[in-house]
């Protein structure tokens, strides 16, 4: 369904490890390998964003090992990256002078340490969604249910 409709899938809690939440249990390295991994086996785009305010270098990395799992060779685009992350909690802690110079820092190796280029816009096109049903196929199947009496 995804696949046909140009979908992209967006996962949260890119930053998280699990040696950081041994109480809860809940292995967040594995389930967003996980999600990412089934996106990217269905040729799915796949977008994530972070879920705590971090602004250290751990999370920083743990966000950059996950949007690109097999690493960067200059030479030839990954098979597996993100299509886009979304860097949530945008606050007065984060552009202060330390945590600015990490972050700086970390979107540059986001870029895979290229420079910004302002003449370089590579945005893919918008597509339409196969359609498999008419559209008032889809309005119908999508009725409310009336409700008993």
């Amino acid at each position: 369904m995804w696949c046909r409709h140009y979908a992209c899938l967006n996962f949260t809690c890119l930053e998280m490890r699990d040696s950081e939440h041994p109480k809860a249990k809940s292995g967040p390295q594995e389930l967003v390998r996980q999600v990412l991994s089934a996106g990217w086996r269905e040729n799915i785009d796949v977008a994530g964003e972070n879920a705590l305010s971090r602004y250290d270098r751990v999370g920083y990395n743990q966000i950059l090992l996950n949007s690109r799992p097999n690493c960067v060779n200059k030479n030839t685009l990954p098979k597996l990256k993100l299509s886009g992350l979304t860097y949530l909690r945008l606050s007065d802690k984060l552009l202060g002078r330390k945590n600015f110079s990490i972050f700086k820092t970390f979107v540059k190796r986001m870029h895979a340490d290229q420079d910004y280029d302002p003449d370089h816009i590579d945005l893919p096109a918008q597509k339409a969604s196969k359609q498999k049903i008419s559209f008032g196929q889809l309005l119908d199947a999508t009725k409310p249910i009336e409700p008993f009496p």
